[in-house]
C-alpha cells in the first residue's frame, strides 16, 4: 500500500543520529516543450540548464550578479516523460545543501540525501501520478577543520542551520562537478538506457560524450524544484535524553504473520491509548511502499545499499546511508523470494519463529534474493557482517579470542530470528523518529526513545523456546545499537542511547482476553466492571462479588493456544475496583492456521493437478507429482522447483479457496468454486518457474500435445464437503479442537472467546458450535467483534493479542484511566507433565511415556536415575499435559545417534538403554533436559557424545525431516 502524504511545513526538524528518515511527495508531471534544454558549461562539462524567453522566442542562458540573459542554441534536448521513465525506481544523489536566509548556498554537505521517483500502477487519491521519496541519513559527523563537508556535522546543530533543495544552474554548480556524483549519474544512466529502452553500447557512449546523463537528473531536478513545496530542514538535539519521547514497542511475531503497535509516552495525566501507532514496514527498495499493519513473517535476504554504494564510498564516506539489517520481511520478503532466479543456495525462511529450537549452522551459506550478477552472493554486508560470526552469534556474546566476523554465511535458523527483529527493529526506530509520524502524534520538534520492547508468546511455548525468544531480541537490539554507534559500551558520550528493556511475559490467549475485557467494560458497560460481572457470572460464583471465568482459542498460523482464567473483583481502601486475574489453565498445540492451509492444498489443490495431467496424457502422474510436490530425492535445483511451486502456486490456490470458503454462507449447501487456477492467482507466475515446469511435464505429454500451462488447471471445490471434513476430523486442526473444548467444558466456562482468522471459517465455526464448550450466545467469534475508535487496528482478528499486550502494558503504569487491572495472577509455567517417545502421528501413548509428574517450576525437581529406556534408533520426545492418552502431545527433542559403530553395535547386540536428566540450571535456562547415562544391551557404558539430545519443536512427524512444508515443499501426505 502507499505511503500516506503529509503537508509539510515550510521547514521541518530531523532528530539527529535517528538513521535514515523520508520525506514523501505526490506529482503529476507534465512535458513542456521549452523546458529539458541544455549547454554545456565548458566542453567537458558540466551541463546548464537554458530557460525560454517569451518575448524573444529564444533559449537564453539565465544570467547572475545583474547581468543580461545570453541567447544560445540548446546542444541537448530531454524530454521530462524520458527522464522519469530512465530514472524511474533508481535512488540518486540529491543536492540538499547549507542555505542562508537569502537562498544563498554553502558548500555541501553532499552525501547525506538521495531521492527516487517512481511512477505508480494507477494515480493516488489525489490523481498522483508519480511518488517522490528523499531519504536523508541524519547521522551527525564531527567538526573537522579543513574536511570536505559530507554530512551534517555538530556546529549545523548548534548553530540551528538550515538546508534546502539546490537546484538552480548556480546553486548546483560544485555538486555536479564531483567525481562520484558524476560516476554514479553516468552507470545509472547506463543501465537504464541498456535496460529499459535496449540501446547499443554505442549509442550509449555517444550519450554520454553528450553528457545526456545529466540532463535527465537535471530535469527532475527542475521539477522538484518547481512543482514541489519541498520544505527546508534542521536537526534537532538528542542528547538531553530526559526531554526525549519514551516508546514502548509491542511485537506479535507470529508462525505466518506479524504485527506491532508503538506506544508513546506523553508524561502524567496522559490515556495511554491516546498516542499509538501501528508499526509499518518500508521498502527501502521502493520507499514509497508500506507493507499492511498486518503482514508476512517471512524473512528474505537482501541488501538495503539506497543506491551505488561504491560511488557513495568514493565521496569519502564508508558509513552514509547504513541500513542495520540484512534481510526483508512482509510483503516484499514474499515477493522477493518469488522472483528468485538462481537455483544454488536459499535466501529466505517462511518464518523464523518456527525454527527458534535449530541452532546449528546451515549446511549451505544464506544467500541475497537479488536477480542477475548478484544472484550467487552470500548474505554477507555491512554493518551486521563485523558484528556477529558465520553462525549468527553476535561477537560481543563470544570471547574474544573467538570474535571473527562473517566469512562464510552459515546463519542457523534460530539465528535467523535476531536478523529479523533487527528488521523489525530499524523500521520502528525510523518510525519513531520520522516527520510524519511526530506531526501525526504531537511535539513535532522533541526526539523519541526506543524504552520497552514487548513481545507477545503462544500460550503453549515451552519455556527454553521462550527463553531463546527473548535471547534473540536482546541480541538484535545490541546487534543494531552496535551498527548505529549507540551501544553505551562502545560509543562515544555524546551518541549513547539506552538499550530498551525486553519483556516477554504475555501470552496471546491471555492478551486476547484482556483485549475483550477492556472493550467490554469500557464501551458496552460504561467503565462498570461489577456490571459486567453481574451479567455474565455463571449462577453461584461469588454473591455480591461474583467471578468471571473466561477462556480463549486463539487458532494461530502455527500455534492454536487456550487460556482458562477467572477474574474477581477486589476493593481497595479507596473503593475503587481493581480486576484480579487467576490463570486456572493454559494449553498450546502445534497445529494451526497453516495447516488448515495444507489440508486445504490437499484435499483440493494436488487432486485438481493430478487429474489435470492425466487428462493430458501424462503417463506416471503419480511419480510427476512427487517430484513437483512430494519428498523424492533430487539435486538442489529440483528442490528450488519444488519450493517455488509450493510459495507461487499451491500456497496461492490454497488461499484463494480459503478465501472464497471464508465468504460463502454457511447455510448454502450448494456453494463452492468452479474456476481456472490462472482466474484465482493474483500474481502471474514467474518465467523461471514455468519455463522448470515445462521442462519436466513436456516430456512425459503426447508427442502431438499442447504446451502444458499450468495456469490452465481447473479446480473445483465444493464448501460443504470441506465442511464435512472437518466435522469427521480429517482436518488435522480438530482433534486439538476437540481437546482444548473438552477443556473449556471441564471448567465450566462463563464466555469463550474465538480468535485468528481461521475462526472465520465456516468450516471452523461449524466444529464449535458441534461441539458447545458453552452454549453458543457466550462463544464470542472475535473475528467480527464490534471495536470502537481507540483500537489501533482496523479489526484484524490477528491483532487482539498485540493490542492485549498493549494493554497489559499500560495497565502496569496505570495509563488507562478508569481501568484498573493487576496482571500479577497471570503467570507463565511449564506444561511438561509426561515426557516420552512420540508415534508416526505425533501422540504420545501411554506405553511410550518415559517419566510421569514432572514438575519443572519446582526448583527441586529431578527424574528418575534409576530407569532406563530402550531406543534402536533415532527418536523424537516429547510431552503432553494430562495424563489422557487422546490429548494431543507436543514435540520437543530428537534424540540421535551419530556415532555410525554405535548404530552397528546395537543392530547386533540389541537396543541401546539411555535416561535422561535435569541441568542444574534449568530452573533459569528452563526444561533444560540432558543425557544422563546411556549403555548397550551387554551393560557396556556409552559416552554421550556419541548420541545427541537437541532441542525441535517442528510438529512435522516424518522421520528426521527438519523443514516446514512451506520451506520445503513437501506438501503429498505418506
Amino acid at each position: 500500500m502507499l505511503v500516506n502524504l503529509y503537508p509539510y511545513r515550510h521547514n521541518v526538524s530531523l532528530v539527529r543520529d535517528s538513521g535514515i528518515q523520508f520525506l514523501d511527495f505526490g506529482v503529476t508531471p507534465v512535458d513542456n516543450a521549452s523546458r529539458g534544454c541544455f549547454v554545456r558549461k565548458t566542453a567537458n562539462g558540466p551541463l546548464l540548464r537554458l530557460a525560454w524567453d517569451d518575448a524573444r522566442q529564444k533559449f537564453t542562458l539565465p544570467a547572475h550578479d545583474g547581468d543580461a540573459p545570453e541567447v544560445v542554441e540548446p546542444e541537448n534536448r530531454a524530454a521530462l516523460s524520458q527522464s522519469l521513465s530512465l530514472l524511474h525506481g533508481e535512488w540518486l544523489p540529491l543536492p540538499v545543501l547549507r542555505v542562508s536566509a537569502r537562498r544563498r548556498f554553502a558548500q555541501g554537505p553532499c552525501n547525506w540525501a538521495r531521492f527516487q521517483i517512481r511512477k505508480l500502477a494507477e494515480p493516488d487519491e489525489t490523481g498522483h501520478t508519480h511518488r517522490l521519496t528523499l531519504a536523508l541519513d541524519t547521522r551527525i559527523m564531527p567538526d573537522e577543520e579543513g574536511a570536505e563537508l559530507l554530512a551534517p556535522v555538530e556546529s549545523d546543530i548548534t548553530f540551528g542551520t538550515r538546508f534546502a533543495l539546490a537546484w538552480h544552474d548556480d546553486e548546483l554548480a560544485d555538486f555536479i562537478d564531483q567525481a562520484w556524483v558524476d560516476g554514479w549519474l553516468r552507470e545509472s544512466f547506463s543501465a537504464a538506457a541498456d535496460e529499459r529502452e535496449s540501446r547499443s553500447l554505442g549509442e550509449i557512449q555517444q550519450a554520454l560524450k553528450k553528457f545526456e546523463y545529466q540532463a535527465h537528473w537535471l530535469n527532475l531536478l527542475e521539477l522538484f524544484g518547481r512543482e514541489l513545496a519541498i520544505p527546508e530542514l534542521r536537526i534537532v538535539e538528542t542528547h538531553a535524553q530526559a526531554s526525549a519521547i519514551p516508546v514502548d514497542l509491542v511485537l506479535d511475531v507470529g508462525n505466518t504473520h506479524t504485527c506491532g503497535i508503538l506506544i508513546e509516552d506523553h508524561g502524567i495525566g496522559e490515556s495511554g491509548l491516546c498516542h499509538t501507532a501501528e508499526l509499518r514496514v518500508r521498502s527501502p527498495d521502493a520507499p514509497q511502499y508500506v507493507s499492511p499493519s498486518f503482514f508476512s513473517s517471512r524473512l528474505t535476504f537482501a541488501r538495503a545499499d539506497f543506491g551505488r554504494r561504491f560511488y557513495s564510498v568514493e565521496s569519502g564516506r564508508d558509513d552514509a546511508f547504513i541500513w542495520p539489517s540484512l534481510a526483508r520481511t512482509g510483503d516484499e520478503a514474499s515477493w522477493l523470494a518469488a522472483q528468485r532466479h538462481a537455483s544454488i543456495g536459499a535466501c529466505s525462511l517462511s518464518s523464523p519463529r518456527r525454527y527458534l529450537w535449530d541452532c546449528a549452522p546451515a549446511l549451505r551459506p544464506w544467500r541475497f534474493s537479488k536477480s542477475g550478477a548478484s544472484a550467487q552472493a552470500e548474505a554477507i554486508a555491512q554493518p551486521l557482517m563485523m558484528l556477529m560470526n558465520d553462525e549468527g552469534v553476535p561477537l560481543a556474546e563470544l570471547p574474544e579470542v573467538e570474535r571473527l566476523p562473517v566469512f562464510c554465511a552459515q546463519y542457523s535458523r534460530s539465528a535467523l530470528m535476531t536478523q529479523l527483529l533487527c528488521e523489525l527493529l530499524a523500521q520502528a526506530l525510523s518510525q519513531i523518529n520520522s516527520v510524519d509520524n511526530r506531526l501525526n502524534m504531537g511535539q513535532p520538534d522533541v526526539p523519541r526513545q526506543l524504552r520497552t520492547l514487548i513481545l507477545t508468546l503462544p500460550t503453549g511455548m515451552p519455556i527454553r523456546e521462550r527463553n531463546i525468544f527473548r535471547q534473540r531480541m536482546e541480541e538484535a537490539t545490541g546487534m543494531v545499537w552496535r551498527a548505529m554507534g549507540w551501544h553505551p559500551d562502545d560509543a562515544a558520550p555524546s551518541r549513547r542511547v539506552p538499550l530498551p528493556v525486553v519483556e516477554a511475559e504475555w501470552d496471546e490467549a491471555s492478551c486476547g482476553q484482556m483485549f475483550w475485557l477492556y472493550n467490554e467494560i469500557q464501551q458496552n458497560y460504561a467503565g462498570r466492571a461489577d456490571s459486567l460481572f453481574r451479567a455474565l457470572a455463571r449462577a453461584g460464583s461469588g454473591g455480591d462479588r461474583p467471578a468471571l471465568r473466561i477462556a480463549s482459542i486463539d487458532i494461530g498460523g502455527g500455534t492454536t493456544d487456550m487460556a482458562v482464567t477467572e477474574y474477581s473483583l477486589q476493593e481497595d481502601d479507596s473503593r475503587s475496583a481493581r480486576i484480579t486475574p487467576r490463570l486456572l489453565f493454559r494449553e498450546g498445540f502445534r497445529v494451526a492456521g497453516d495447516d488448515i492451509l495444507l489440508d486445504v492444498i490437499r484435499h483440493c489443490v494436488l487432486p485438481a493437478l493430478s487429474n489435470w495431467l492425466r487428462r493430458c496424457g501424462v503417463r506416471e502422474v503419480d511419480s510427476l507429482m512427487n517430484y513437483l510436490a512430494g519428498d523424492a530425492a533430487q539435486p538442489e535445483s529440483g528442490e528450488m522447483l519444488r519450493r517455488q511451486m509450493t510459495l507461487q502456486y499451491f500456497i496461492p490456490l490454497g488461499n484463494a479457496i480459503l478465501a472464497s470458503w471464508e465468504r460463502c454462507r454457511p447455510d448454502d449447501r450448494l456453494s463452492g468454486l468452479d474456476r481456472l487456477a490462472g482466474e484465482m492467482l493474483t500474481q502471474p507466475l514467474s518465467a523461471d518457474l514455468c519455463d522448470e515446469v515445462a521442462k519436466r511435464v513436456q516430456p512425459a505429454l503426447p508427442d502431438d500435445a499442447a504446451p502444458f500451462d499450468l495456469m490452465a488447471v481447473p479446480v473445483q471445490v465444493n464448501f460443504t464437503e470441506l465442511q464435512q471434513a472437518m466435522l469427521e476430523r480429517r482436518f488435522a486442526i480438530a482433534g486439538p479442537l476437540h481437546a482444548l473444548c473438552e477443556a473449556v467444558s471441564f471448567y465450566d466456562c462463563d464466555v469463550v472467546l474465538l480468535t485468528g482468522r481461521p475462526i472465520s471459517l465456516p468450516g471452523v465455526q461449524a466444529l464449535l458450535r458441534y461441539l458447545q464448550p458453552v452454549p453458543v450466545n457466550r462463544m464470542v467469534m472475535m473475528n467480527d467483534y464490534p471495536v470502537h475508535e481507540w483500537y489501533p487496528f482496523n479489526g484484524h482478528p490477528k491483532s487482539t493479542a498485540a493490542v492485549g499486550a498493549m494493554l497489559f502494558s499500560l495497565s502496569q503504569s496505570l495509563r488507562l484511566p478508569g481501568f484498573l487491572f493487576q496482571p500479577s495472577g497471570i503467570q507463565t509455567y511449564s506444561t511438561i507433565r509426561y515426557l516420552g517417545v512420540l508415534d508416526g502421528q505425533n501422540r504420545l501413548m501411554d506405553e511410550n511415556i518415559w517419566y510421569r509428574d514432572i514438575d519443572l517450576d519446582n526448583p527441586g525437581t529431578k527424574l528418575d536415575g534409576e530407569k532406563m529406556f530402550a531406543i534402536r534408533g533415532n527418536v523424537r520426545l516429547g510431552f503432553r499435559q494430562l495424563d489422557n492418552e487422546r490429548w494431543p502431545a507436543t514435540p520437543l527433542y530428537t534424540l540421535a545417534i551419530v556415532d555410525p559403530t554405535l548404530t552397528a553395535a546395537i543392530a547386533s547386540q540389541g537396543p541401546l538403554y539411555v535416561r535422561l536428566a535435569l541441568r542444574q540450571n534449568a530452573g533459569r535456562d528452563g526444561e533444560a533436559f540432558m543425557l544422563g547415562e546411556a549403555r548397550l544391551a551387554g551393560g557396556e557404558n556409552v559416552s554421550p557424545d556419541r548420541l545427541s539430545l537437541t532441542l525441535n519443536t517442528l510438529s512435522d512427524s516424518r522421520g528426521n525431516v527438519s523443514d516446514y512444508w512451506i520451506d520445503s515443499g513437501s506438501l503429498i501426505k505418506k
